[in-house]
């Protein structure tokens, strides 16, 4: 919970951190909050569209604080870190612990704010350390993927409407992906706790309400990692300078020896960019898992670039049973 003790002198309205979890290695830990001006947001409050349409709003007109000083401290250590332009703190450093377990950690990093020796804020929020046997990890889209968005509907007027409009108890999972996604993280023993990634190219300002989504339908704990609208709209030539390919690079690099199962599905870059990723760390990637989407073109596209897809197994697969299917041939769920 959100711990307030005084406000920032000079502040119309209380000053907090909002969180966005992250991971860790045997050596660093790699986290990301954000300070905000409080607007006062409840995940859990009434579901009328006026009540949902207003936490909508709250949630992207924030007010981002600037050149603020955080402290952050965990069990092996501490960091000073001020926020950039848009609010935003990074914390990538060796952590000093010593991390020996066989079941996944998820590590306490605590962030305060201070003024003349006084604690003005304080909140504790976990990273995942991943389990020292874990087989495998996986990294899988959330729109479309997970969480039926509406970005293959006619002029994208689903995602307004279900983004906006609805609460997070109502938006609904693909059919199958709970179930799919609770076998993958036990594997092939059913115990094996292998980490998860979620990745969506929605802004940070979703994150809570993405983790909400999450948690009410019981899908395996794990990093939920979103974009920066700012940076993102800077130009950029490629997907390889996009969102989800550098954060996907930065999980690979962060973990050498654990190899990677991908998820995704046709309505976006998914495929180009797990086929990249598929190149720059071979023999890393078990197998890429593309849904087809409603846009017939986008289906006939992915089917042709798949049979040129040489370098790495990705399959073209309409629900969720056929993924279940060839992961228990593969060995990666229980059968």
């Amino acid at each position: 919970m959100f711990r307030y003790i005084s406000r920032l002198i000079d502040d119309p309205d209380p000053v907090i951190i909002m969180p966005y979890g992250g991971y860790a290695t045997n050596d660093k830990i790699h986290a990301q909050a954000r300070v905000l001006e409080d607007e006062g947001l409840d995940e859990h409050s009434s579901d009328s569209i006026s009540g949902n349409l207003f936490r909508s709003f709250k949630r992207f007109e924030t007010d981002e604080k600037e050149n603020v000083k955080v402290y952050v401290t965990w069990e092996g250590g501490q960091e000073t870190l001020v926020s950039d332009n848009e609010g935003y703190i990074y914390l990538n450093k060796a952590h000093g612990m010593s991390l020996n377990h066989e079941r996944t950690l998820w590590i306490p990093i605590t962030y305060k704010l201070n003024k003349n020796g006084m604690e003005l804020f304080s909140i504790t929020h976990p990273v995942m350390k991943p389990s020292q046997t874990c087989e495998f990890g996986v990294i899988s889209d959330m729109d479309e993927t997970v969480l039926h968005t509406g970005l293959d509907s006619i002029l994208k007027w689903k995602v307004l409407v279900n983004t906006l409009g609805k609460h997070s108890d109502k938006r609904l999972p693909l059919e199958g992906a709970q179930e799919l996604y609770t076998l993958l993280h036990g594997g092939s023993t059913g115990y094996r706790e292998n980490p998860f990634f979620y990745l969506s190219n929605s802004p940070w300002n979703l994150y809570d309400y993405l983790i909400a989504f999450l948690e009410k339908n019981n899908f395996p704990r794990g990093t939920l990692l979103l974009r920066d609208i700012g940076l993102e709209n800077k130009k950029r030539t490629s997907f390889l300078e996009g969102n989800k390919f550098i954060k996907i690079k930065h999980i690979l690099e962060s973990y050498p020896k654990m190899n990677f199962i991908l998820i995704g599905d046709a309505e976006d870059l998914d495929p180009q960019i797990y086929s990249e990723i598929a190149k720059l760390f071979p023999n890393r990637i078990l197998s890429i898992y593309i849904r087809n989407v409603r846009n017939r073109s986008k289906t006939k596209n992915l089917t042709q670039y798949i049979k040129d897809t040489k370098h790495v197994e990705m399959l073209q697969v309409d629900n969720t049973e056929a993924i279940l299917e060839h992961a228990k041939l593969k060995g990666f769920i229980i059968d």
